[in-house]
């Protein structure tokens, strides 16, 4: 990617809320990889005759000037031997620069959050001519506008620098997926915490819940567990979410401890070893290890025996109890090593929620006509599933929506007011449905 596409690539980034010219010098300086200019100015005059030229990029002037980006490393404070962050002042600290506010049914198809979406002013005709030739030089238009001139990509080029060049750019997605997925656009390499966005949209983790998944399905994003210990001691766990673009693997502290256990038992004598000896060598609490080989069981990694305490240390000679029994421990043994991979992040699976055993995997999805009701639309394909129906999980594969909206179809005071189906059979002994 040369300079120019990197700086409307930044652009896009920054959503429909989109960035001022501080902020804009402030993400290409901290850029990974890094930018390739020195950013001088001559150079920060060339990008603006640059940003002039972008037909794709527009100019507006807030009510009042915005505060510059704040950037802050999340992973700054992670312990390497455990991946447990050690402090809360990534999210303590973090100023809002762009509050959510999302946009509900734009007439011209736009989408994202913008908290002065109404009352912003276009000034694009005052920065440049309809040929794209400059009006105003950088140093003027910095002066005359200040914090408050942002310059905003069009919704086209901004969807396709979040979804990739890889995915559908007819893909349809809600309003609030789409701000969440602008959200950690945003975000870039520092992702966002499933726990955060809770209060940054100000709704229960429920429906926000929902609202990821439908991203995820799309493979729009990637997910990953993220560990933080509160100044209290205990451990928060939450879901680190990134667009694919940006993701790294993140090694958690489970995965970090699984690795080092199956590395002890692979260098024991017969790969077998006390769990109290490999207690003792990952020095980590009682209930964190019972976790980590709870974990190692349910991948078949290690498998849980019992041995007599000689067996096991032939050099301790016999050991019996008063009653002459044979003392035995409690030991691991190693089944297959474990292997460095991205551990899936844990869901609850909803393929079959509704107690139907049939797949969806080869359902047509049906073309949507907007102009009709959606409910009807929802009804005609429940009546032309014929006596058999149509659960609430197929009929969101076909009618290519997400879980929320499905449940809201089915759920709606419309179905009460429509025909009830009757089925009877034709002369050719085919069933036929009749409204």
């Amino acid at each position: 990617m040369d300079a120019l596409s990197i700086v409307h690539d930044e652009v896009a980034l920054e959503g429909l809320d989109g960035i001022t010219i501080p902020s804009l010098w402030i993400r290409l300086g901290s850029r990974t990889p890094s930018f390739p200019l020195k950013l001088d100015s001559c150079t920060k005059e060339f990008i603006w005759r640059s940003l002039i030229n972008n037909v794709d990029l527009d100019f507006y002037e807030l009510p009042k000037e915005r505060v510059d980006v704040e950037l802050l490393d999340r992973f700054a404070d992670i312990n390497p031997d455990t991946g447990i962050q050690t402090t809360t002042s990534f999210s303590n600290a973090k100023n809002d620069v762009y509050p959510v506010t999302v946009v509900l049914d734009d007439k011209d198809g736009i989408q994202g959050s913008c908290l002065f979406y109404k009352q912003r002013k276009n000034v694009t005709k005052n920065v440049r001519t309809e040929e794209l030739k400059q009006l105003v030089c950088l140093e003027e238009a910095v002066k005359r506008y200040g914090r408050k001139l942002v310059v905003v990509a069009s919704q086209k080029m901004r969807f396709r620098v979040l979804i990739g060049e890889d995915s559908d750019p007819d893909l349809r997605i809600t309003d609030q997926s789409y701000c969440i997925l602008e959200r950690l656009g945003r975000a870039r390499w520092q992702g966002e915490l499933q726990r955060d966005l809770h209060s940054s949209f100000r709704t229960e983790p429920g429906k926000l819940h929902y609202l990821r998944r439908c991203l995820d399905r799309h493979g729009l994003i990637t997910m990953q567990s993220h560990v933080i210990r509160l100044p209290t001691g205990q451990q928060q766990h939450s879901i680190l979410l990134l667009i694919k673009r940006y993701h790294v693997l993140r090694r958690s502290k489970y995965d970090i401890l699984m690795e080092h256990l199956s590395n002890t038992l692979q260098d024991a004598p017969g790969q077998i070893a006390s769990i109290i000896t490999l207690r003792e060598l990952l020095n980590v609490h009682e209930r964190t290890f019972k976790h980590v080989y709870n974990y190692m069981l349910s991948y078949k990694l290690v498998q849980l025996i019992t041995l007599p305490l000689e067996d096991l240390n032939p050099s301790a000679g016999p050991c019996n109890t008063k009653k002459g029994t044979k003392i035995t421990v409690r030991c691991l043994k190693l089944l297959k090593p474990y292997q460095k991979k991205e551990l899936m992040v844990e869901e609850d699976d909803d393929e079959n929620e509704d107690g139907v055993g049939v797949s969806r995997k080869g359902l047509p999805q049906q073309d949507i006509i907007m102009e009709r009701d959606l409910v009807l639309q929802a009804y005609h394909i429940v009546v032309s599933s014929g006596t058999k129906g149509i659960s609430q999980s197929s009929l969101q594969v076909v009618m290519n929506v997400g879980k929320l909206e499905a449940r809201m179809l089915c759920r709606s005071p419309l179905w009460w007011k429509l025909p009830v189906p009757q089925v009877r059979v034709s002369p050719d002994d085919t069933l036929c449905v009749v409204l």
